[in-house]
């Protein structure tokens, strides 16, 4: 796809103008394009780049190819035509399985993994996306993994954008209004952990903490909230009733009981057609947190 030197990308940025967020089509594979990120397109894929002082993020998405079978195959295959290519990567080819991708993806399953450069002044992560005929590849690039950590929530929000036609790839939406939450909002999360005795290596016993959420918001702002789970293997219920603000990117939770803040990250329409809207707690800040081990998303199931 692209043979290029860094210093040759890099310098695309004096030449093309960042992009409001949009969604560019290439051949069957349309995928969207971040807010501020410049975008080159070719006949086989696209490019969209940020820089931020000497810090870069390159996201290429490739044209698709046919799938194996065979997950790990499929991804080994995509490392060598789009990985391996790239300056500094030629013996770069992972030397075990990928790892399985998050279910916090809006899109396809796949696999993924990382490396450095021969040199170590480039950070590459590969996702190979399995739309059941096809994979398409997704290669990130950026200096290190702590630049690639800062914007992972971005990065995932692209991959979980891309689709094959028919489907079509919705834009990444950075802002809200009151009319975009009325409906059933809802959340969740399970975790387990196991003890031992730190002496003798014998088992201590285990705890479980989960949880399911659902908020209905009204057109007029007003909501009622709904939680049930385990905390550390405890029941625990709560419910609440009041009204929905926003305020600049704060989305407030303004209840009888309880006052939840969160900051709005972005909204974006998962490959089922439900909504997934991605909040950060608000006691974090945004500029500094690490957004996508933070990160809780609400999800509306599509109209029937």
């Amino acid at each position: 796809m692209w043979r290029w030197a860094l210093s040759a990308v890099l310098s695309v940025f004096a030449v093309t103008a960042p992009a409001f967020a949009q969604v560019q089509t290439v051949g069957d594979v349309s995928f969207a394009v971040p807010e501020g990120w410049a975008y080159q397109g070719s006949a086989d894929g696209g490019l969209m780049l940020l820089k931020q002082d000497q810090n870069f993020w390159i996201v290429t998405v490739h044209a698709p190819r046919p799938t194996s079978g065979d997950l790990n195959a499929d991804f080994k295959n995509a490392w060598r035509s789009v990985v391996l290519p790239t300056p500094d990567f030629q013996n770069s080819l992972p030397g075990y399985d990928p790892y399985s991708m998050s279910n916090k993806l809006l899109g396809y399953p796949g696999k993924y993994y990382d490396a450095f450069s021969g040199s170590g002044k480039m950070y590459a992560r590969l996702y190979t996306l399995e739309t059941g005929k096809v994979v398409v590849p997704v290669m990130v690039l950026t200096p290190n993994r702590q630049v690639l950590d800062a914007l992972t929530h971005i990065v995932e929000a692209v991959v979980g954008s891309v689709r094959m036609a028919p489907l079509k790839a919705s834009p990444i939406r950075n802002s809200i209004t009151m009319a975009d939450l009325p409906g059933e909002w809802h959340s969740g999360m399970a975790s387990a952990r196991t003890y031992y005795d730190r002496y003798t290596g014998a088992y201590a016993g285990s705890t479980t903490t989960a949880y399911s959420a659902r908020y209905t918001i009204a057109g007029n702002g007003a909501f009622t909230y709904e939680m049930g789970g385990l905390w550390n293997s405890r029941p625990v219920q709560d419910k609440d009733t009041g009204t929905v603000e926003l305020g600049g990117d704060l989305i407030t939770f303004k209840g009888r009981n309880h006052e939840q803040k969160y900051h709005f990250v972005n909204f974006q329409t998962a490959i089922d057609g439900s909504t997934v809207m991605t909040l950060l707690p608000g006691q974090e800040d945004p500029a500094k947190a690490n957004v996508t081990s933070l990160q809780q998303q609400l999800v509306r199931e599509p109209k029937k």
